[in-house]
């Protein structure tokens, strides 16, 4: 008998961080999981300082805005092909606290910003306003 498990290991399903600006760099739409055939969308995403983090969403016909696949098409629309090259801001990403903001502004401007107002500050900044 082999002494090998012959299980394959992947990197956790979402492992971004709170408070960094990430580039959405891929979406794929028909993930299914090995083991329950669970239906997903799988987003890869960039940060500024080369961290690559991924989020799994599962697909289904009706969502809430707090699940993590409505509040990505909330900020970002159903169209998952206008996600690609949109920057995000994960502020909360705990179940029951789930919010990602998108970023229209400097990446580095937002990134640097530790609260709510300080990204409204940089975007108002970005757009010419005060």
């Amino acid at each position: 008998m082999s002494p090998e498990i012959g299980t394959e290991v992947r990197e956790g399903a979402d492992n971004v961080r709170e408070n960094i600006a990430y580039e959405i760099v891929n979406v794929e739409i028909d993930v299914v999981t090995d083991v329950k055939s669970y239906d997903g969308v799988r987003v890869e995403l960039l940060s500024i300082k080369g961290h690559v983090g991924n989020v799994m969403l599962w697909k289904r016909p009706v969502t809430g805005k707090a699940s993590k696949l409505g509040v990505f098409i909330t900020a970002l629309g159903s169209n998952t092909d206008k996600w690609l090259h949109k920057w995000v801001i994960f502020r909360g990403w705990e179940k029951g606290n789930r919010n990602i903001e998108l970023v229209p502004a400097s990446v580095e401007a937002v990134s640097k910003a530790k609260t709510g107002k300080g990204v409204v500050a940089a975007v108002k900044k970005a757009q010419g306003k005060k």
